[in-house]
């Protein structure tokens, strides 16, 4: 892998670019996840065209591919090189959040380089763990933690039941926590804000720890700016209602966050992860699978 990284890292970034275009390409032509992907894009745009939809879709497979040598090579560069990739906006709210002295927490989404967005802090050494959940055992699933790690950034594999004493642990420990929002939940630990004006199982992790913990909270995106270079953007710091009904008061925040990560979804259609099947879990009394303003149109995509 530190190979791999190695002669990334020394390819041209145009060459870099057009090879993980390539293997975008090769998914998008092998119809991996295609259904879920364009079932997503009419869920989320229905206004749109079949049209507009496919191409978004075709245009989410090439970025996707491109981000993947993206995650191998960063490790690999200098202090320097990393220097250059990254712009930010919004440091001074970071260092705001973290003036308080409670901990950080990192809310992002799988948006962009989602995953550059580790290395862009650690470059400026802010200590990054990641919550991940248990996976199975597979050579793919060993490479990118291994690649993460290689970025310094703790991968904090979590099972049922211990996430949030996991991340307390973390914080108190002086480390930001980085948490992915936009990830399915099973009914049973789910609330359900809407995304896309569609209600998504959501985890309320972040507006809970906050609570329990007085941490800040921070929302942030990395916004690839065409040129080999990423924008690092960071909202907040961002409060927690505080109405006394702890139930509405997370789910008002999570809705706040879904919020903030729509809004960049609709500026940059083709940076969202449209792959993953955001929308699987129903709340209650809703049959199982995806809602049916996608589905019901779902074998339009077969016949092609």
């Amino acid at each position: 892998m530190r190979l791999l990284g190695f002669f990334l890292a020394r390819l041209p970034p145009r060459v870099v670019a057009a090879l993980g275009a390539a293997l975008g390409w090769l998914a998008w032509t092998s119809r991996i996840r295609r259904r879920v992907v364009l079932d997503n894009l009419r869920l989320a745009f229905p206004e749109k065209t079949e049209g507009e939809r496919r191409d978004i879709a075709r245009r989410t497979y090439r970025n996707f591919g491109q981000m993947i040598p993206d995650f191998f090579r960063v490790p690999s560069l200098s202090p320097e090189e990393l220097e250059g990739i990254f712009v930010h906006e919004g440091w001074d709210r970071f260092e705001e959040a973290r003036a308080r002295g409670k901990g950080v927490i990192a809310a992002t989404g799988h948006f962009g380089n989602f995953e550059v967005l580790a290395a862009a802090h650690t470059l400026r050494g802010v200590p990054i763990t990641m919550i991940t959940r248990e996976m199975g055992k597979s050579g793919a699933n060993d490479l990118w933690r291994k690649a993460r790690l290689r970025a310094g950034v703790e991968d904090l594999v979590v099972t049922r039941g211990s996430t949030l004493s996991a991340a307390i642990r973390s914080l108190k420990a002086g480390r930001v926590l980085g948490y992915v929002i936009d990830q399915n939940q099973p009914r049973r630990r789910a609330i359900f804000p809407t995304f896309f004006g569609v209600p998504a199982a959501t985890a309320a992790t972040p507006a809970l720890l906050a609570m329990r913990t007085g941490a800040a909270v921070v929302f942030t995106v990395s916004v690839p700016l065409g040129d080999g270079r990423h924008k690092v953007v960071i909202e907040g710091p961002l409060a927690v209602p505080d109405t006394g009904d702890r139930d509405a008061d997370a789910l008002a925040f999570m809705q706040d966050l879904n919020d903030r990560l729509e809004r960049w979804i609709r500026l940059y259609p083709d940076r969202w992860y449209w792959l993953h099947r955001r929308w699987k879990t129903r709340p209650e009394g809703e049959a199982a699978g995806p809602p049916a303003a996608a589905s019901a149109l779902t074998r339009a995509d077969g016949a092609r």
